[in-house]
C-alpha cells in the first residue's frame, strides 16, 4: 500500500518537474533571459539574448553584468552606489526590478524592463539570480517624444490639469503668470475660481463640466478672472484625458493670453463706432455690390438696407437720381395745400416705386391697377418696360383686380408675366 503510495508521489513529483521544465523552456523561446552568480557574474544567456544584445555566449560567462553597460554610465558613482544597493537586496532574497539602459556589442544604445528574481536552494538561501526582460526601446523613443512635444508645448502655451470634478491637479508658469496666482493658491481649489459668478451659477457652466465629463473636449475664446477680480482673456481648448478603457480621468487645458487683443480689438471697434455716428458709411464685396451701410448712409439716400443690400452701386445712384427728379416734379406740379389722401397715396406709390425688381432673377408682384400709372412715375431701370394698358387682356386684368408679376432676366431686362390664374409664360 506504501509502495503504490509512493510510486503516485514520485509519479506526480516527476510531472510537476517536467511541467516546470517545459514552463521554463517556453519562457526562453519568448523573451531574452540570463542568469547570474550572487556577485553578478555572468552564469548563462539564451538565444533571444544573444540576439538582441549582439554578443555570443561564450562572450560574455564569466564577465560582470556591468559590461553590459556603457564605460561612462559605469564609471559613475550614481551607477555604482546603485548597483551596489541592488545586488544586496538580491542577496537578501528580494526580487528587483525597473528599466534600464544598455549598450549592445554595436555600441547602440537600448532600453530594458528587468526583472532579477532570486534562486533559492533547498535551506532557503539564494544561490543566483535569473534575469528576465524585455526590449522596451521604442515605447521609451515614444515616451520620449511625447514628453519633448509637452515640454515644448508648455514653454508657448499656459497649461493646466483638473480632476473630473474640476478640482486643479497641477499648472505650468505661463499660467500662473496669466492669472498671478502661485500653485500653491490653486492647487485643490475648483476651477470656478477662475470665472465670475454669474457665470459659476449659471446652467451652462454646468453643462460645460457635463461636457468634459462626457469625454468632449471644448475650445473657444473665454472670460477669466485672476487674482484680485483681474479680467484675463484667453484661447483655449480643454481635453479630457482618456484611460485604456475609454474613459476619461484628467482634463488638460492649453490657452494662450489674448488679452492684449481683445483690448486693441475693442479700441478699434470703438473707433469705427465713433466714425459710424459721425459719417455715412456703406461697404462693397469686391465686385461692388453692397454688404452693409449705416443709418446715416440709408437716410441720405432714402433707402432701407433690405433695399439695396446685394445690388450695385449703379442702380442706387439711378433710383436715387429719378426719386429726386420725381419728388421735384412732384413738388412744382402739387397744389400748395395737400390732403390727406395725397399724402397717403404718395407713400402708396413710394412704396411701389420701391418694389421693381433690381437683382436678376427677382420676381416682383404688381396689380393691374399699380401698373396702369404713367411711365414718367417708375424707377429709372424700368422705364423701358413696355405694359400695354390700353390692351383688352390688360383692362380684363384691371377691372377684376387681378395680379402680375415682373422678373429682372439675366440680360437685365424686365418682362412682364401673367399670374397662374390667367396662363403661364410673358402676358404680350
Amino acid at each position: 500500500m506504501n509502495s503504490a503510495r509512493g510510486k503516485k508521489a514520485t509519479k506526480l513529483d516527476q510531472q510537476r518537474i517536467n511541467d516546470e521544465h517545459a514552463q521554463i523552456t517556453a519562457i526562453n523561446k519568448a523573451q531574452p533571459v540570463s542568469q547570474y552568480d550572487m556577485d553578478g557574474i555572468v552564469l548563462e544567456v539564451n538565444q533571444s539574448f544573444e540576439q538582441l544584445l549582439g554578443y555570443g555566449r561564450d562572450e560574455l560567462i564569466g564577465k560582470p553584468v556591468t559590461v553590459l553597460v556603457d564605460e561612462a554610465t559605469r564609471n559613475s558613482p550614481e551607477y555604482q552606489s546603485a548597483f551596489k544597493q541592488q545586488w544586496e537586496r538580491l542577496r537578501r532574497g528580494e526580487v528587483c526590478s525597473g528599466e534600464s539602459k544598455r549598450t549592445t556589442k554595436q555600441e547602440k544604445e537600448i532600453w530594458i524592463h528587468y526583472s532579477y528574481n532570486p534562486i533559492l536552494d533547498p535551506d532557503g538561501r539564494p544561490y543566483k539570480v535569473v534575469n528576465y526582460f524585455r526590449d522596451v526601446t521604442q515605447q521609451k523613443l515614444m515616451q520620449a517624444d511625447f514628453q519633448g512635444q509637452i515640454a515644448a508645448i508648455s514653454k508657448a502655451q499656459a497649461v493646466i490639469e483638473f480632476n473630473m470634478d474640476g478640482t486643479v491637479i497641477t499648472a505650468n508658469d505661463n499660467f500662473l503668470n496669466a492669472l498671478g496666482y502661485t500653485l500653491d493658491e490653486i492647487k485643490g481649489k475648483h476651477h470656478s475660481l477662475f470665472v465670475d459668478e454669474a457665470y459659476k451659477q449659471s446652467s451652462a457652466y454646468k453643462e460645460f463640466w457635463a461636457k468634459l465629463n462626457r469625454g468632449k473636449y471644448d475650445a473657444t475664446e473665454y472670460k477669466r478672472i485672476g487674482k484680485g477680480g483681474r479680467e484675463v482673456w484667453i484661447q483655449a481648448s480643454y481635453n479630457p484625458i482618456l484611460d485604456l478603457n475609454g474613459k476619461p480621468f484628467k482634463v488638460v487645458k492649453y490657452a494662450t493670453d489674448v488679452t492684449q487683443q481683445k483690448l486693441i480689438q475693442a479700441d478699434f471697434q470703438g473707433q469705427i463706432a465713433a466714425i459710424s455716428k459721425a459719417q455715412a458709411v456703406i461697404e462693397f464685396s469686391m465686385d461692388g455690390t453692397v454688404l452693409t451701410a449705416n443709418d446715416n448712409f440709408l437716410k441720405a439716400l432714402g433707402y432701407t438696407l433690405d433695399e439695396i443690400k446685394g445690388h450695385l452701386p449703379v442702380n442706387l445712384t439711378a433710383d436715387a437720381g429719378t426719386a429726386r427728379s420725381s419728388a421735384r416734379a412732384a413738388a412744382r406740379s402739387a397744389p400748395k395745400t395737400q390732403t390727406a389722401a395725397d399724402s397717403s397715396r404718395a407713400n402708396r406709390d413710394h412704396r411701389s416705386f420701391n418694389r421693381w425688381p433690381r437683382r436678376s432673377g427677382s420676381v416682383t408682384s404688381f396689380s393691374a391697377r399699380e401698373l396702369a400709372g404713367p411711365r414718367r412715375d417708375r424707377p429709372a431701370h424700368a422705364a423701358n418696360l413696355h405694359i400695354p394698358t390700353r390692351s383688352t387682356a390688360f383692362r380684363k386684368m384691371l377691372s377684376s383686380g387681378a395680379r402680375m408679376q415682373i422678373r429682372r432676366e439675366p440680360d437685365g431686362r424686365l418682362r412682364l408675366h401673367r399670374t397662374r390664374r390667367f396662363s403661364h409664360g410673358r402676358l404680350w
